[in-house]
């Protein structure tokens, strides 16, 4: 196969895995706002507890994985890792993957009604994935410090 064929390949199964990946960071804390409003025995509270573990399970973990397999790749294959940028990226890509992680720990305090933490929280926790993301899609733009 073409070099330029697989390294296209790659390109777009990191962007299709990553696009995956955040789109289910930003609907899994608006699912705990939702959640957190809820009485815990009630048949809605067990909905979200089904809703977040499939999500969680099904597509955020896979894409998460798949990211960093198909990113990492990309970055061998370019030789770019001591460049500055990605550098600052894979920071941001390592504090995104922290917060997947949080959540799942969230999750799992739902889990065990054992969840102390209120509506507004959610509601400001539901900005990070949206900050750190906009962080790096300018780091992959505009590659700035080259």
């Amino acid at each position: 196969m073409d070099e330029l064929i697989l390294y296209k390949i790659i390109k777009t199964l990191h962007i299709i895995f990553v696009t995956t990946w955040m789109a289910g960071l930003f609907y899994l804390p608006r699912l705990f706002v939702y959640h957190s409003k809820c009485e815990l025995n009630s048949s809605e509270y067990r909905t979200f507890l089904i809703m977040e573990e499939k999500l969680l399970k099904f597509i955020m973990n896979p894409s998460l994985i798949f990211s960093w397999i198909f990113g990492l790749t990309l970055i061998f294959i370019e030789e770019i890792e001591k460049e500055i940028w990605i550098i600052l990226k894979i920071f941001c890509v390592i504090l995104i993957s922290l917060f997947h992680v949080y959540c799942g720990k969230i999750r799992i305090d739902f889990l065990k009604k054992k969840n102390k933490k209120k509506e507004r929280f959610f509601r400001l926790i539901n900005e990070v994935p949206t900050i750190l993301f906009l962080i790096i899609i300018f780091l992959v733009v505009f590659k700035p410090m080259n």
